[in-house]
This record gives C-alpha cells, structure tokens and sequence, in this order.
C-alpha cells in the first residue's frame, strides 16, 4: 500500500497531528510518503524518524494560499505516475481545505471525522463515530484510490520508529490563476467576515441574557427542556 500524509509544520517542526498520523500510516504497511506545503527539509529528520520515506514539499508558496497550490501540486504528482491508495488528513481547515479541493479534482469521495483505519479484506475501512460517540461505523471505500481520509486530532500516539530522514522532493505547483491568490482583498474578506461573526455572537448573547433577566415564558422552558447531546 501506498500511504500519503498531508503534513503540517509550525514554529519549524512537524505538528503533533502530523506526527500521530505518519504513525498510524507506517503501522498499515507499505510506503508511506509527506506532502506539505513549503520548505521539507527542516522537519525531514522527524518526519522520517516517524514513517516517512519521503517528502513532496512545495516550497516557498510566494503568498499562494496553501490550499489551492497543495491539492494542485497533489494531482500534479499523481498525473505524473505516483498515485497513493489513501492520502490521509488531519480533521482541521487546512487539511479539510486541501482534502476538497483534491477530491473535486480527481472526482474521488472522501470520509472525514474519522479516528481510525485498517485495510481489511473488504479494502481500506474508516471508522467513524456518530451520536456523539456512543457509536462507531466502519465505512469501506470502493473503486481505486486515491481515497482521501481525515482523522480527528488524538486518534493516534505519535511513536517515532527510529527511521533516516526522509527524502526531500521537489512537488511543484502549477498555475492556480486567480484561485489561488491571498492577495490583500481575500485576506481582508476573511478578517471581516470574522468581526461579523464575532459581532453577531456577541449581539445573541446579550439578546440571550436580556431574555433569561425578564423571566419569559419562552426563556423558561428551553431552560426547562432536556439537554441534547
């Protein structure tokens, strides 16, 4: 099996999802390779200490936003003749980001929320939990991969196995025009749209809190009903 993990860094090393997921990925058997935004060579050590036998890194991204330029750099590499049975994801908005994008460009489903993964007799099986947890669903997936999976942070201990640094390769990106741009506008769009949410919050709270001092009948009884889990 060939087994892609998308990896993070932060302050100059792997982050610690990153770390639990190659972990994971080595225990499946097979090749396990990183695919990560930016310079590879500083977290090469570690990734490979951890199941990595190589690192596709983008490089300097020159202000392209990660998602767009990782999922095309993704096709690129599989276009090219590498194509990995599972590429697996970290449940957080980049990895999510970079896991739709890619979905979309090689028309491939994907299983997100996931805590763990096998590859069974029935193919690669994802296990999900639902009603908040008190229940647990394998879901295989069908057809060739690529199939892209994401993990919810914690799924997996991050064991190193004491492996040589991974080999650093160059992934490029091709030209992601407009799409893949944070140029001052998208990045401004993104501040404001967080002020209006937050601003909004703050508005319902207050509404909230107005509410419960009146002492309204309707503030009464959703205080009165059963908690939902």
């Amino acid at each position: 099996m060939n087994i892609w993990v998308f990896a993070q860094q932060a302050q100059g090393a792997p982050t610690s999802v990153t770390l639990e997921l190659l972990t994971k990925a080595r225990s499946l058997g097979g090749t396990v390779s990183a695919f990560m935004a930016g310079d590879g060579a500083a977290v090469a050590a570690a990734l490979g200490s951890h199941g990595a036998s190589k690192v596709y890194a983008t490089g300097d991204l020159a202000g392209k936003l990660p998602g767009p330029a990782v999922a095309s750099a993704m096709r690129a590499v599989i276009d090219g003749g590498d194509s990995p049975s599972v590429i697996m994801f970290p449940q957080n908005y980049e990895g999510r980001d970079v896991m739709s994008r890619l979905s979309v460009k090689l028309d491939k489903t994907v299983l997100t929320n996931n805590v763990d993964i096998a590859d069974s007799a029935d193919g690669v099986v994802a296990t999900t939990p639902i009603f908040g947890g008190n229940l647990l669903v394998t879901t295989a997936f069908t057809g060739s991969g690529p199939h892209l999976v994401s993990f919810r942070p914690k799924s997996f201990a991050a064991e190193a196995s004491g492996g040589a640094a991974a080999q650093v390769v160059a992934a490029s990106v091709p030209d992601t025009g407009a799409t893949g741009s944070a140029n001052f506008l998208s990045r401004s769009t993104a501040v404001l749209a967080t002020i209006f949410f937050l601003t909004a919050l703050t508005l319902a709270n207050l509404q909230s809190s107005q509410a419960k001092n009146a002492g309204s009948v309707m503030q009464s009884n959703v205080e009165s009903a059963p908690g939902v889990a």
